[in-house]
């Protein structure tokens, strides 16, 4: 979560029980010439406590670092933006003062590439961090001192291929929902920023010239809405055939489906009809059904694997 200095808030970390109060606190912060951070603790157990931040019943105590983004810090979370553009996550390390303020920065990305505080990373926060996906505090023997790890992972692709009225709606709340989404029409007149705002319009009037250049990973989804049946007979042909990609689905019936496959069995991984079985009924309905079948399989994606464990160099690398 973000506050600026001319308060505004960007972002949440709670259902609103924190935010008032840790906006008060950030503007102290953001006046103390001393302070660069500061850890706030908040108990939300108490039903009975009606003092503000507590009495909430959430059965559980909050602990929040707040900390303000400097010239330095800013120049290093370009960096990060930089590499989760194009898909690279990234490993924030900061190493804690026994009051839990930050004294140093450093960073990790994909091969190794180390900024900021790059010395501060030892083979045994490498190991730490590699060991899953989950941002925590650690208690590092060899330098005495707790360390913050913390995950920043790439949006989540989404690749829809169709423009018609139906699919304007799904991007939109793909992109609402935290998916980068490109869409990819043969039709101009349907495929534009118009329809589209915020997504990635892939180029060509082919299939292939539109996949042209793309590499697919795990946690890429695909879904095809053309209506078209030579066109989704094409993407098919061609997705079946990519083992990269974590969720494929198609709109329409099953029957349809094994028209396309020319009366072949339907692979168990192509989700056919796309999206959960809720009896949808409209567009907005069946991008909601979508929506949540892409969530659960990103889900059920990060319980097979952690952040980085898919390549085990890392964790072969650091001992």
């Amino acid at each position: 979560m973000l506050f600026t200095e001319n308060e505004q808030q960007i972002g949440i970390i709670s259902a609103g029980c924190l935010e008032t109060d840790l906006a008060i606190q950030a503007a102290e912060l953001l006046g103390d010439n001393l302070l660069s951070s500061r850890t706030i603790s908040y108990d939300l157990s108490s039903e009975d406590d009606l003092s503000w931040g507590r009495g909430a019943g959430c059965n559980g105590k909050v602990h929040v670092l707040l900390e303000k983004v400097d010239s330095v810090l800013k120049e290093n979370l370009s960096i990060v933006k930089r590499h989760l553009m194009k898909g690279i996550p990234v490993v924030s390390i900061r190493i804690l003062e026994k009051d839990y303020s930050v004294q140093k920065h450093g960073f990790m990305a994909d091969e190794y590439h180390t900024f900021g505080n790059q010395h501060i990373i030892t083979d045994s926060i490498i190991h730490a961090a590699f060991k899953g996906n989950k941002s925590r505090i650690h208690y590092m023997d060899d330098i005495g001192q707790h360390v913050f790890i913390q995950h920043f992972q790439p949006k989540p692709r989404l690749f829809i291929f169709g423009a018609g009225p139906d699919v304007r709606p799904f991007a939109a709340m793909a992109i609402q929902t935290g998916f980068s989404v490109s869409v990819w029409d043969w039709r101009s007149a349907y495929c534009n920023e118009m329809y589209f705002p915020g997504a990635t319009l892939l180029k060509g009037v082919s299939i292939g010239g539109a996949l042209g250049g793309i590499n697919f990973v795990p946690s890429d989804s695909v879904v095809m809405m053309t209506h078209d049946f030579q066109k989704d007979k094409e993407l098919l042909k061609h997705f079946l055939a990519c083992k990269q990609i974590g969720y494929l689905g198609i709109l329409g019936p099953r029957r349809r489906t094994s028209r396309l496959l020319d009366g072949k069995e339907i692979p168990e991984h192509l989700h056919s009809p796309v999206g959960l079985p809720i009896k949808a009924d409209g567009p907005e309905e069946i991008a909601i059904s979508i929506i949540a079948e892409l969530i659960q399989s990103q889900h059920q994606l990060s319980l097979k694997e952690g952040l980085f464990r898919a390549n085990s160099r890392y964790l072969s690398s650091s001992g």
